[in-house]
């Protein structure tokens, strides 16, 4: 593994891509040297896959500062929010950093707003489940003090993290044309997850207005050089790619509002998108906003496949990487077009979560096998790998 291009490496010399190659890892990732090794050879940017996530900061049941307890009957109560596990990451790489000033490892941030994994007690009176929903001007107050209190915690005055983190996902998958009708109007978003109203929804009840002031925060309070994304899955899907611009336009129309890019989670199948749809989405997004990310990037294995024919298989997904990574490399040489980095949404198959069934955007039935990353479940490279480096 060590005597092999890192992917860092071949990303900034095959393209003009001056960005981060990155990958996801998980807090029980960090002493596992033969995981950290292939990170820290191929990466120069991480995602933390969960520990970033409002339901681990906000935790299984609500928090409350002591001394704000004289307020829980006129006002919300003070939450205490859980950084532990995502401090782990961060306190892996400052460290990291400080050992190798000139190859260091950036964080992007992920996620401050999203419909899953966000705890229903959120979005109730005094945070109580057992409580009606909060009208939209509390939700709003809670949406502000939560993003200003994530913010500030990894780049406020006196952070030890502070210049870590050089991206936020500040809003994530809030576009789904499944629940729409033909007719879908431009401010209509997501409200249903798994056939339930998403917490968002309760509240807002289709109003845009926590998504696009979700920027208007991060802007408030985000250093300037931190750039601001909107991530989405299914992002080259021709209907759904046209509802995003729509939504990307809302969101840099709105005063107060920073967004300098769009996160293409690249969730993507060995017959979709074809590289004409990659090409036309990149370019759709790029004419409004001024950088894409590919920030979650996997492959899942072909249709009916049941892993009798492994080699056969390997080598089809080899192909498909290159296919879609000449694509990528060339997109980012057009003028008015700027990838400013990919990242892998894990280190290696064996730590894929597409290994377990998920009906979450982009994930697997469980069905079939996947091999989804360039790195095999024994950390070695595949056919995937050698279509990155050669596209």
């Amino acid at each position: 593994m060590n005597n092999i291009m890192p992917i860092k490496e071949r990303l900034a010399q095959k393209s003009a891509i001056s960005g981060k190659a990155g990958a996801a890892i998980m807090s029980d990732m960090l002493n596992d040297e033969k995981i950290m090794n292939l990170v820290t050879t191929h990466y120069n940017s991480i995602t933390c896959e969960n520990e970033m996530k409002p339901e681990i900061i906000l935790g299984d049941k609500p928090a409350f500062r002591v001394d704000s307890e004289e307020r829980i009957c006129n006002d919300d109560p003070v939450l205490i929010l859980d950084f532990s596990r995502a401090d782990k990451i961060m306190d892996y790489i400052k460290i990291y950093n400080e050992k190798n000033t000139d190859d260091p490892i950036r964080v992007r941030g992920h996620v401050l707003v999203w419909h899953s994994q966000t705890p229903d007690w959120f979005f109730r009176e005094k945070y109580d489940i057992r409580r009606p929903y909060v009208c939209r001007d509390r939700m709003m107050k809670r949406l502000e003090n939560y993003i200003r209190e994530v913010i500030e915690h990894y780049d406020g005055a006196g952070s030890p993290y502070r210049g870590i983190i050089y991206a936020w996902d500040v809003v994530n998958e809030q576009i789904e044309p499944d629940d729409f009708d033909p007719d879908w109007n431009p401010g209509a978003v997501r409200y249903t997850c798994n056939g339930k109203n998403t917490g968002w929804y309760n509240v807002f009840q289709g109003d845009i207005s926590y998504i696009t002031q979700a920027f208007v925060f991060a802007n408030r309070y985000a250093p300037r050089d931190v750039k601001l994304f909107y991530n989405d899955y299914n992002d080259a899907d021709p209907v759904k790619r046209d509802k995003i611009c729509i939504l990307l336009r809302q969101i840099r129309e709105t005063e107060g509002a920073r967004i300098d890019g769009m996160g293409m989670q690249a969730h993507y199948h060995m017959d979709f998108p074809s590289v004409e749809q990659l090409a036309e989405a990149v370019r759709a997004y790029s004419s409004i906003v001024e950088e894409i990310q590919f920030t979650e990037f996997d492959l899942q294995s072909s249709r009916g496949y049941d892993g009798s024919d492994r080699e056969l298989e390997l080598n089809r997904e080899g192909e498909r990487y290159r296919e879609l990574f000449q694509t990528i490399y060339g997109l980012d040489k057009e003028d008015g077009i700027n990838i400013t980095g990919v990242t892998f949404w894990g280190t290696h198959d064996g730590a894929s979560w597409l290994q377990d069934v998920s009906f979450v955007g982009g994930g697997a039935d469980g069905s079939r096998p996947q091999m989804p990353l360039p790195f095999d479940d024994d950390y070695n490279v595949k056919p995937s790998y050698w279509g990155i480096i050669d596209a």
